[in-house]
């Protein structure tokens, strides 16, 4: 693979393509040129094609196949999914081309379903020459909706036992609608128990008889301008978990690719037709359905035994990161969601390489596994990046008021004491000092773990202190040479000391 990774590097360069952070070689080689291809030929951006084609492939795999994390624990490969980014960077075209194939599949069964509706109608109320009666009304096969409700959804959704894809190009509106009704939303409760799997339930005075599906299957996918961003990540949403389930897409490289003309009569091959072959082949994979037809049966895959211990082990270390920390509040309940959607990740990239042809189905190898996880780090920095520029944006002006009210030397605790006088999250606290100690010329220098120093003229060394003028008044030679090093042997309350806690100590 790492030749196929120097070959798109090589490809990207040539054809003026822009980095990105997205690990593109995780996908089959099929793939990665379709990609590339976008990018040359439609100027698409490479992240947010990446990221809708790994949507729309979960949709096509549906509740056909699951995969088995722990004991009993299983999940399908839904995803739910938002691209991030400036007006005009182009996140709707991606999407559209990804899920192009299977609104083709909606068309034909919407075509089957009307022909099958004429012939209802035009034989209702009647008689069969035998006296048996017609079967019933015929039922709408439909996979990707956009205006809807709760309602309809699960109508919908128990018409397809495969799996349903809700598609926005504006997904605020659908944050919207979650909370109309805020904690007892129908809708926001329906999300929140489909993505974790659980049956949903619904009862309605207009229909014969409650809805109840026991495997859900639902995707999520829509986009939103980077300014409207703190509409999403709000208390109401982080509080229920709806944010903590869903994938952001916020490309590194935000500017928008130039037209150029003579790549509109270059040759190029049938990036459409590729796409659609891919997204056939998992569409193919049949859907178990249980004896009485209400229900699903996915065909449930397991991880190899290298792929399982390093699934383990990566996840292992999240858990060991949240057991350090004491403070339930500093605990982000996000973390424990990414073992979900790594697994899921997993399963897509798995039967995206069985779709082109490179492995097996049988179980999802250590190559599909790494992949995975990969790609959630890099869903997980979107994140964190997004997060930190809404907080430094709202910080605002009282950036240069905290950092003036600091000693010239001071401490990670001094800083987070400030901090909060000025309401700034310790996050985007430990963010601004990792930019002002890399700013040409950095405004700040760390002296050691956890104490810093500002940049004067003078530059003159620092012993790591808690306040100026403790430092002034300490003339003893003992006091003088104390460093860093013996001041961790103190605890983090003390006036003087420089030790950083645990939470500190990954950030800082």
């Amino acid at each position: 693979m790492l030749v196929q990774e120097l070959c798109n590097d090589i490809r990207s360069d040539v054809e003026g393509i822009k980095a990105s952070g997205f690990p593109l070689d995780v996908f089959p080689e099929r793939v990665q040129e379709i990609l590339l291809d976008l990018s040359a030929y439609e100027n698409f951006n490479i992240e947010y094609a990446a990221a809708a084609m790994l949507s729309a492939a979960s949709t096509a795999i549906g509740n056909s196949h699951e995969i088995l994390i722990k004991g009993e624990w299983a999940t399908s490969p839904a995803l739910y999914m938002m691209l991030v980014g400036r007006p005009g960077l182009g996140k709707t075209p991606p999407m559209s081309f990804a899920y192009k194939p299977i609104r083709e599949k909606d068309e034909v069964n919407r075509e089957k379903y009307n022909e099958e509706l004429d012939a209802y109608e035009q034989h209702a109320g009647k008689k069969e020459e035998d006296g048996a009666r017609r079967s019933g009304k015929p039922h709408l096969v439909k996979t990707v909706i956009s205006d809807f409700t709760p309602e309809a959804l699960m109508t919908i959704h128990s018409d397809n036992l495969r799996g349903v894809a809700v598609f926005t190009d504006e997904i605020l509106s659908l944050f919207k609608q979650a909370s109309r009704y805020g904690k007892d939303s129908i809708l926001l409760e329906l999300l929140l128990s489909a993505w974790s799997g659980q049956p949903l339930d619904t009862i309605r005075k207009t229909d014969p008889r409650p809805i109840h599906i026991d495997t859900p299957c639902i995707n999520v996918i829509g986009s939103i301008q980077t300014q409207l961003m703190s509409e999403i990540i709000k208390k109401e949403y982080t509080a229920s978990g709806l944010t903590d389930r869903f994938l952001f897409v916020f490309p590194h490289n935000r500017k928008i690719s130039l037209w150029q003309k003579q790549m509109a009569n270059t040759p190029r091959r049938d990036m459409t037709g590729r796409w659609r072959d891919t997204i056939g082949k998992l569409l193919s994979l049949e859907c178990m359905v249980n004896e009485k037809g209400n229900g699903v049966e996915p065909k449930r895959l397991t991880m190899a035994d290298d792929a399982l211990d390093y699934f383990y082990g990566w996840y292992n270390g999240i858990i060991e990161s949240v057991n350090a920390v004491e403070e339930d509040s500093l605990v982000e309940s996000r973390q424990m969601k990414t073992c979900s959607n790594a697994a899921r990740l997993a399963l897509i990239i798995h039967l995206l390489r069985w779709a082109s042809g490179e492995v097996h189905k049988d179980y999802v190898d250590l190559h599909s596994v790494k992949g995975a996880i990969r790609m959630t780090e890099y869903f997980e920095d979107s994140y964190q990046r997004i997060v930190n520029a809404m907080e430094e944006a709202e910080v605002g002006d009282t950036k240069e008021l905290w950092f003036e009210g600091l000693p010239d030397k001071f401490t990670t605790e001094m800083a987070k004491t400030a901090a909060k006088k000025w309401n700034i999250p310790d996050r985007t606290m430990f963010d601004m000092l990792k930019k002002m100690s890399k700013q040409k010329p950095p405004r700040i220098k760390k002296v050691s773990h956890g104490c810093y120093e500002k940049m004067q003229d003078d530059k003159s060394a620092a012993v790591c202190t808690i306040a100026v003028s403790q430092f002034e008044q300490a003339k003893e030679p003992a006091v003088e040479k104390r460093n860093c090093k013996s001041a961790e042997m103190q605890t983090a309350n003390e006036d003087d000391s420089c030790t950083l806690t645990p939470k500190d100590e990954d950030n800082g």
